[in-house]
């Protein structure tokens, strides 16, 4: 029978035919080497086998999915991966991570500055290079956005915009609910744990291939100063940084960030809201959340259950996990309206608080100690450079 295969999208190996002494090229040499210390996606196991989902999706994307490196004088700085957000013919703008263009840094958390003397470059799938221009950048939410002008007309990405609220009330009908199917009239990309999703990227050298890493969107709490960020359990590499995260449609759901042990990714809604706001104002708006929170569906099964007996209409809404000292909320706090809207998820709390920055906010909450919905003021501040979030600096 031969050895099993260990994936059903594997194609087995060929034969080993005679051995030969071969004389290993410089070229050879280089690309072994360049691969090490520049590892594609394909080198990690679980992206190496991919199904015909993961590369319909892909290949739906990939025109709009660039390669970026960035210099230091005549020093090589990161390379990544883009988003071409938006093509007006041949000029196309990318977003990206902002690592591509921080000052390099030994320390555990990248430096929020410029790099000294700065040169960035982009290539689309065709390999031509293109120097590009940076328009925006934003080290709070790890953002930059780079004008570029190629030879040839350029297409954008088709952005998908997340609603990642789930209803757990147990009179709904199994089939209803755990289908997860959006109504019709929504346009929302409905996301919920287990979904899946895909981290690509591009290659920077030769053939400028196209990377894919499938995986699910996942309710893990990601370790970082951004409280905005969600998680895939997707194995990029560091040349992934930056690049999309799409579903099996190949829409673009969000930007994706490395990190070696998950994939944290920024949703599409608060990317469009960073760079409409820039667009519109020519400045940047960064809201402070001085909160860990979640969604009611994510709590445990005791707290939802105190909190529906108690409020038996409560069945979506936003559960504080963690606040600052000083704060009129308290951890296991349900907010259910903000500002005078519904509150059905935690996205859809951090698009409120980013319309409302610089103003007090009327709360409604739910508190399992108390008989009545609280109603509370909080104050929707702005990051000041001394509360930029921190992001991890992962050397590969």
């Amino acid at each position: 029978m031969g050895e099993k295969r260990k994936s059903l999208w594997r194609r087995a190996p060929k034969q080993p035919g005679p051995k030969r002494f071969c004389s290993p090229y410089p070229e050879m040499l280089q690309k072994m080497e360049l691969h090490l210390k520049y590892p594609k996606f394909s080198q990690k196991k679980m992206n190496k086998y991919l199904d015909t989902d993961t590369k319909r999706a892909a290949l739906a994307a990939s025109l709009s999915v660039v390669a970026l490196m960035s210099y230091t004088g005549e020093k090589e700085l990161k390379k990544c991966s883009g988003t071409i957000i938006e093509a007006d013919n041949d000029v196309g703008i990318v977003l990206t991570s902002a690592n591509l263009i921080r000052r390099p840094t030994d320390e555990e958390f990248v430096q929020n500055a410029l790099a000294d003397d700065l040169k960035v470059v982009v290539v689309p799938g065709d390999g031509q290079a293109y120097e590009g221009e940076i328009c925006a950048f934003d080290f709070h939410y790890n953002l930059v956005a780079i004008r570029f002008k190629a030879n040839s007309p350029l297409r954008s990405a088709k952005l998908r915009l997340v609603d990642d609220s789930v209803n757990i009330n147990p009179q709904h009908g199994l089939g209803e609910e755990t289908a997860f199917q959006l109504k019709r009239h929504s346009s929302l990309f409905k996301l919920f744990p287990g979904q899946a999703v895909i981290g690509i990227g591009r290659y920077f050298a030769e053939p400028y291939e196209l990377m894919a890493a499938p995986g699910e969107f996942s309710l893990g709490c990601c370790d970082y100063d951004c409280k905005e960020l969600f998680q895939a359990l997707c194995r990029m590499t560091s040349c992934g940084d930056g690049g999309p995260l799409i579903n099996q449609s190949g829409e673009v759901i969000g930007i994706a960030f490395y990190d070696i042990f998950q994939t944290p990714f920024l949703p599409i809604n608060l990317v469009c809201k960073w760079w409409e706001h820039y667009k519109r104002h020519g400045e940047l708006r960064r809201s402070f959340v001085a909160m860990q929170a979640t969604n009611l569906y994510a709590a445990d099964l005791e707290l939802v259950d105190r909190i529906i007996r108690k409020f038996p209409s409560i069945y979506k809404g936003v559960i504080v996990e963690q606040v600052i000292p000083g704060s009129s909320l308290c951890v296991d706090d349900v907010i259910i309206e903000c500002a005078g809207r519904a509150v059905h998820s935690f996205l859809e709390l951090c698009e409120m608080m980013w319309d409302n920055v610089g103003d007090a906010v009327d709360l409604v909450v739910a508190r399992a100690d108390h008989d009545t919905l609280l109603k509370l003021k909080m104050t929707v501040t702005e990051a000041t450079p001394d509360k930029l979030n921190r992001w991890h600096h992962w050397r590969r």
